[in-house]
């Protein structure tokens, strides 16, 4: 009798199992809305100013300055060819694919320079994409308020 009563409670967790399991599936494999790439060009935008004052600072390699900024660039082209396609009604695509644009440029720069070891014109490029790292937050905002 216990045994009877065991395997039903086990074919009833099976059975739970096999609803929960497709569930899981199809929630992970959604692409992330526009909220969630705007947060992920936002962490990869800060990645890059970080990588660029611990530069300044003497406290990183070059090598390893420049790899980050090379994947932070890299990245957020990725992120930005998705984002733009599917960005709500109402967000001016040409002004946030400019601005977006024009960072991953100034990242590219801050790569360069720091082969040429040249602080002052990448601490003039750092300093112009915490510019643009407000204009993204604002477009960021404005994004999430639309979804």
């Amino acid at each position: 009798m216990r045994l009877k009563r065991l395997l039903a409670v086990l074919n009833q967790i099976r059975a739970k199992s096999l609803l929960v399991v497709p569930l899981l599936f199809s929630t992970a494999c959604k692409p992330p809305t526009p909220t969630e790439q705007m947060a992920s060009v936002i962490s990869w935008l800060a990645t890059a100013g970080m990588a660029g004052d611990a530069w300044l600072r003497h406290t990183t390699p070059d090598k390893y300055t420049r790899q980050t900024l090379e994947l932070s660039h890299d990245t957020l082209l990725q992120i930005s060819d998705d984002l733009l396609k599917s960005l709500p009604p109402g967000i001016d695509t040409a002004s946030l694919d400019n601005v977006l644009t024009r960072s991953r440029s100034r990242i590219a720069q801050m790569a360069r320079l720091v082969e040429a070891k040249n602080s002052p014109a990448f601490l003039s490029q750092l300093d112009s994409l915490r510019a643009d790292q407000k204009i993204v937050k604002q477009f960021s905002d404005s994004i999430e308020s639309k979804q």
